[in-house]
């Protein structure tokens, strides 16, 4: 059964989509290739759309995701010049197809949202905004809401390193100007951007001194190139890239069951280990640096990282590792809990983002004036149906919302499977007649308490801090399956679990 493409009268909803990463381009091609829908608009905070990969600049800035299932299912890349992309060539490849859709007439950049309001009395959404470039404010009325800003949005700087009074700067805010040659640079984190940055920088600098609080698994990247030969095929050899594209994508999903702490999972979690830390002491032949190196928690409790240059950087005579804490910052001066003292010339942070506070208080206001961050900040957490939607938010969708984070695969298969039942959504009401589509309250508590309940069998439920859960401990961030079983659960759209009100 095709697809409804207008209200009975001709007409179509008003649409904004928020932000213009993966998520907003992806919304906004299917709009209008799928229901022919023009008449939406997208706000970007940035002088340029991309998202996270405009936002992170940083040296080493690349993707743990082989480049060939990080596109579009619905346009390809044949171009891919290695295995793992960095991050210019995923700019590139953003750009080059939201010029292919005539996109950017379609984006207001430079542009923030202010507050988003739902308004019962018009049965809209209203968005505030303001105008980066003169200060000028104004507003839009929207039938359907994309929020499409991501999870790693936010920069998450702690407020101890404010009174730094040399260089500073955030991983994604990262200053280009500034010539790190022969400076002593500090590092604080070991998540990916520090395992990135660190053997991007380490050559240059005079001294790193690397704070680390608490170690990543490293598995090893072989990061092979594709030539003229791979390049031909996949353009011209029938159903090539198709085969190599499933491959990989199955490859990954294969992977999930690592995460699991059933006896399925506990096995090859063994393996992966044992191989991790062969990895580790062949690279890392110092007793005391390898002991700081070694994670003390389960495997994939937090994100594993991808990287063949870590330890050979870390290992280097200009780099001194740290696990203490840091107790101070003055001046230019770094002391830690064990007393040591270091004096730098930079602060560089890789702290990671607001992973859990990434929609701000007083920005989203639903149904009955509810604050929908601070309701779920004062509950359990987000409580939605899928990550898709919630019950106080009708009309709107999240894309790559709480619960649809991977830890096994691109998370573009999900922004992609998420899109596609929106798509679905819109038609239905297309059909119907209808002005408002809300989840009911019974299918997102349904979905929630699935979730729970599956959350206690996944090793990210063990005992590890990490950006997948909230201060309560629960894990909000992450899907606890496939990517195939989150399409199978959204292959049809479920009317029955929604609520709608009538045009009239």
């Amino acid at each position: 059964m095709g697809l409804t493409k207008t209200y009975k009268d001709g007409s179509t909803p008003d649409i904004a989509i928020i932000g213009a990463g993966f998520s907003g381009i992806c919304a906004a091609i299917r709009l209008q290739t799928q229901l022919g829908i023009n008449n939406y608009r997208v706000f970007e905070l940035e002088p340029d759309l991309g998202g996270t990969w405009w936002s992170n600049k940083y040296p080493g800035c690349a993707c743990d995701i082989k480049s060939h299932n990080y596109s579009f299912s619905f346009e390809f890349n044949y171009e891919w010049s290695q295995e793992y992309a960095t991050r210019t060539e995923i700019w590139e490849y953003i750009r080059k197809t939201a010029g292919k859709y005539d996109l950017y007439e379609k984006i207001s950049f430079r542009t923030e949202i202010t507050r988003v309001q739902w308004h019962e009395d018009r049965q809209k959404w209203v968005l505030d905004y303001v105008n980066l470039n003169n200060g000028q404010t104004d507003r839009m009325e929207a039938d359907i809401v994309f929020s499409a800003t991501g999870p790693l949005r936010i920069p998450q700087i702690p407020k101890e390193f404010e009174s730094f009074e040399g260089p500073k700067w955030h991983t994604a805010q990262w200053d280009h100007s500034y010539d790190l040659t022969n400076k002593r640079v500090a590092v604080v984190g070991s998540g990916a951007s520090a395992v990135q940055v660190v053997p991007s920088i380490v050559g240059k600098v005079k001294a790193l001194e690397y704070y680390q609080r608490t170690a990543s698994y490293i598995i090893p990247r072989k990061n092979n190139p594709y030539g003229p030969f791979w390049k031909w095929m996949f353009r011209n050899v029938p159903l090539f890239h198709s085969i190599y594209y499933k491959m990989v994508y199955w490859a990954g999903e294969g992977s999930h069951m690592v995460f699991s702490t059933k006896l399925k999972g506990s096995i090859p979690r063994t393996l992966i280990s044992f191989a991790v830390w062969c990895f580790r002491y062949l690279h890392v032949r110092n007793k005391v640096l390898r002991k700081k190196l070694t994670p003390t928690y389960e495997l994939g409790c937090r994100r594993i990282v991808v990287s063949s240059d870590y330890y050979p950087a870390l290992t280097r005579k200009n780099v001194n590792v740290h696990t203490e804490a840091i107790t101070s910052v003055k001046d230019k001066t770094l002391t830690l809990k064990d007393g040591s003292v270091q004096e730098v010339d930079v602060l560089i942070l890789a702290t990671g983002f607001h992973t859990q506070n990434f929609i701000p208080k007083d920005f989203l206001i639903g149904k009955g004036g509810v604050d929908v961050m601070d309701m779920w900040e004062k509950g359990s957490g987000p409580q939605t149906y899928y990550g898709l939607t919630a019950p106080v938010t009708p009309n709107m969708f999240f894309l790559l919302g709480p619960n649809t984070a991977l830890g096994h695969n691109s998370v573009l298969f999900m922004v992609e499977f998420q899109v596609e039942y929106a798509i679905k959504a819109i038609s239905y009401m297309m059909e119907k007649n209808l002005r408002t589509l809300e989840v009911k309250e019974e299918a997102a508590k349904a979905f929630m308490d699935e979730t729970d309940r599956k959350m206690k069998s996944m090793v990210w439920s063990t005992m590890c801090r990490s950006w997948y859960k909230n201060e309560q401990g629960k894990v909000t961030s992450l899907w606890w399956g496939t990517c195939s079983h989150y399409w199978w659960r959204l292959r049809h759209f479920h009317p029955a679990r929604f609520t709608g009100v009538s045009r009239g």
